[in-house]
């Protein structure tokens, strides 16, 4: 009796041992929005604000541009970015930005630009592919306000938008912010 407890007892320790060297690595965490029915594209990761200090002081500063890191919903279609429509509201106002020339720089203001791909599958285009992250940046005409709510409507031609509804911070930095979900 006390040789099958101590045979037992080995054997479970090497069962453990195994276990732990198995050589896989945890799945990376998926990070992109949660996707309603029909909807094509999605956010990936944060929505962070580029701020501008006012008088040198943090606590006052304001939010000039927004930059999202899109994707396609799994299963999707490609999208092309030069048929996507971009309107930003805020308490105030409602703007449809315009796009820069060629799709791809900063932006002005009342403008969206494509600041860079991650991922790019073949040639280089305006299409948002399979695997692809676009990085978008949105400059509103008016700059956001510390703790203002707004909202970011990126429109495909085909399918339903993809609606950021986010919150600035009550504290804007002069780099990157990350602007809370509502």
């Amino acid at each position: 009796m006390k040789w099958q407890y101590v045979w037992g007892m080995m054997i479970l320790v090497a069962m453990a041992g195994a276990a732990g060297c198995t050589q896989e690595e945890a799945p990376a965490p998926d990070l992109r929005s949660p996707a309603l029915p029909g909807q094509q594209i999605v956010a990936i990761g944060n929505v962070t604000g580029q701020g501008q200090q006012l008088g040198g002081v943090l606590t006052t500063g304001t939010i000039d541009t927004i930059t999202v890191r899109t994707g396609l919903v799994p299963g999707a279609k490609a999208v092309s970015m030069e048929n996507i429509s971009v309107v930003y509201a805020d308490a105030v106002r409602t703007e449809t930005l315009a796009p820069v020339g060629g799709y791809r720089g900063l932006p002005g203001q009342g403008a969206w630009g494509i600041l860079g791909i991650d991922s790019e599958a073949g040639p280089t285009n305006n299409r948002l592919e399979d695997h692809e992250e676009f990085v978008i940046q949105i400059n509103p005409k008016a700059s956001i306000m510390p703790g203002q709510m707004f909202t970011i409507v990126l429109r495909p031609l085909y399918g339903k938008p993809l609606t950021l509804r986010r919150m600035a911070p009550s504290a804007i930095l002069a780099e990157k912010n990350i602007v809370g979900s509502v």
